[in-house]
């Protein structure tokens, strides 16, 4: 979907979003008409990308009625609540569903054609853009702010060992994106003053967007072979980027971990068995990927289910965000970690020997 969302634009010019918008109402409106006789299939369905038309179907079958309003309307507290059991899968729409969803994967071709000039390793610009934008003159403007840091932490990881270069990677990553230093701060201070709760789910997805880039960084920017010209870091790639990733996890969660200690021991094991199925996840995907926008797409559809839920269901709290999360939950996230890290091994491994 999200691939048929971006090509259209991009094929059909500066008219492409209004090309695509009109194209939507006229399929929208063909959607959620009724079926055709003898109960033939409703092809427009299939092109209903969002899934609006389905969702309308069925509000339309369970309340019988053809408007709704919600928050826009009176509310009249005598009628009697309504009863709303969820979306259900009906057999009309099983095939419908099923084409709509593989229907963009025609598309990927197409879109590879256009999609280069957003690469930044291909159009070899993007440091010409990053001067330019909003976002490079405030990383110019926190880079001393972050290079005294580092400098200071350096002096903690010299030497040989494999902890040395794990310490000095984590921090490299306050050097190459300083407003990762300042939401580190803020996460801080936000954690000391607002209530766990509404800050908690908040710190995971800044920390999300800052490791992401660490287990891919070295192969995008062309220095993986000098790194497995090291003989300690070319057999320990993974548990390399585990040992950094998991620093900075760390570092952007150790305000949360003092706070959640009065919650208990259960509450703080459920928050450290989030903190390594993150920072698993991040190194896993980045190592089978070598591309960032994998586990930050992935971790941030993830955490918006978390999120909605609210600890309804125990499963879903894989940190504790709600104090929901059960033993059961952290040995479920444990085994998923450890399987991120057995598929992150197997995958570079693989690649070792190919080269």
């Amino acid at each position: 979907m999200a691939v048929l969302f971006e090509s259209i634009p991009l094929l059909a010019g500066k008219f492409g979003d209004v090309v695509y918008f009109f194209f939507w109402m006229a399929v929208f409106g063909l959607v959620v008409a009724k079926e055709t006789t003898h109960g033939s299939l409703n092809w427009a369905r299939c092109f209903d990308f969002t899934g609006f038309g389905f969702m309308i179907e069925q509000m339309q079958q369970t309340l019988h009625t053809e408007s709704v309003a919600i928050g826009s309307s009176p509310f009249d507290p005598t009628k009697t609540p309504i009863d709303f059991a969820g979306l259900t899968l009906t057999r009309a729409w099983i095939l419908p569903r099923t084409i709509s969803i593989l229907a963009p994967l025609f598309l990927l071709p197409l879109a590879g054609l256009f999609f280069h000039r957003f690469d930044p390793a291909r159009t070899g610009k993007a440091s010409e853009k990053t001067s330019r934008n909003w976002i490079g003159k405030l990383q110019s403007l926190f880079k001393p702010l972050s290079r005294r840091a580092v400098a200071a932490a350096g002096r903690f990881g010299r030497g040989g060992s494999l902890g040395g270069a794990i310490w000095m990677d984590a921090f490299l990553t306050f050097t190459l994106f300083p407003l990762a230093l300042v939401a580190l701060l803020a996460s801080a201070i936000a954690t000391l003053v607002a209530p766990l709760e509404a800050v908690l789910p908040a710190v995971f997805a800044t920390l999300a967007i800052v490791i992401a880039d660490v287990a891919t960084r070295d192969e995008r920017a062309g220095t993986t072979a000098s790194l497995r010209a090291i003989p300690r870091l070319r057999e320990n790639y993974v548990w390399w980027k585990l040992g950094s990733v998991l620093l900075l996890s760390l570092l952007f969660c150790a305000a949360t971990l003092v706070r959640t200690i009065p919650r208990g021991s259960l509450a703080v094991a459920a928050l450290l068995g989030g903190i390594v199925f993150v920072s698993a996840a991040a190194t896993a995907l980045g190592v089978v990927s070598s591309n960032p926008k994998t586990f930050v797409v992935g971790f941030l559809s993830f955490w918006y289910v978390v999120v909605n839920d609210r600890g309804a269901h125990p499963l879903w709290d894989f940190a504790g965000f709600y104090q929901r999360a059960t033993l059961g939950t952290i040995f479920t996230y444990a085994g998923l970690s450890v399987l991120s890290l057995v598929l992150a091994q197997v995958s570079y491994r693989a690649r070792l020997t190919k080269s």
